[in-house]
């Protein structure tokens, strides 16, 4: 095992002008100049082996390809938090989406939306309560093949009257007895702004009725 002399410790000693720095691990250019240190202070009649030079290097080249990777990583990160902080501020305005069972009904309008299918169902209802959890309305939907199928509620309830503005929760259920299952629900909303975590790069979309969507729960674009 090759040695290092005190000379050439005394060379990597710090002089009296400088002040030490606290690090918790080697890092390249330090790992290389006590490699290239030790090289040339090793004894001359005791070389360092072939197979110990070769694990020295493997050790700094492993060190470096990390510290490369990482770096590499992060760049890549910040462009990909970058690429959809402009692909979200282009939904301000836009119609997308989402799953959700809560949708807003305003004093003229209507709800739009979707559900999506496992397989092809008969026997498809939709049921709208209020927010007091009082059945308004009941809608056959039919029969539909698997896939994603788009449904209106007109605000009408089961008196035939205009039911009041007010946040709504839509549930579509296809089958029937125990058999019946629930179908996942997509409620079609406006964005009204974007939001950006100071820390972790997470982005937020804010709908003009007030509900917080992920990014990533964006189905569709309309």
């Amino acid at each position: 095992m090759p040695t290092i002399s005190n000379t050439a410790l005394e060379s990597l000693a710090l002089t009296p002008d400088q002040k030490p720095t606290k690090k918790n691990e080697l890092g390249q250019d330090e790992f290389l100049k006590l490699m290239l240190t030790q090289l040339r202070f090793q004894d001359p009649f005791k070389p360092m082996e072939n197979g110990e030079f070769i694990a020295q290097m493997a050790q700094f080249s492993t060190v470096s390809g990390i510290d490369e990777m990482q770096k590499s990583m992060e760049a890549l990160s910040t462009s990909l938090i970058s690429n959809q902080a402009l692909q979200a501020s282009n939904l301000v305005g836009r119609n997308v989406l989402a799953p959700s069972n809560t949708a807003t009904l305003n004093e003229t309008g209507t709800v739009e939306g979707a559900f999506e299918l496992p397989a092809s169902a008969s026997q498809i209802t939709m049921s709208v309560f209020d927010e007091s959890g009082n059945l308004i309305r009941t809608a056959d939907l039919g029969t539909k093949p698997a896939g994603q199928h788009n449904f209106s509620w007109d605000g009408q309830t089961n008196e035939d009257s205009r039911a009041a503005a007010g946040k709504y929760t839509i549930k579509i259920e296809y089958g029937s007895g125990e058999n019946a299952a629930a179908a996942e629900v997509l409620i079609q909303n406006k964005i009204a702004s974007v939001n950006f975590a100071a820390s972790g790069g997470q982005i937020s979309l804010t709908t003009v009725d007030g509900q917080s969507l992920k990014f990533s729960d964006i189905r569709q674009i309309q």
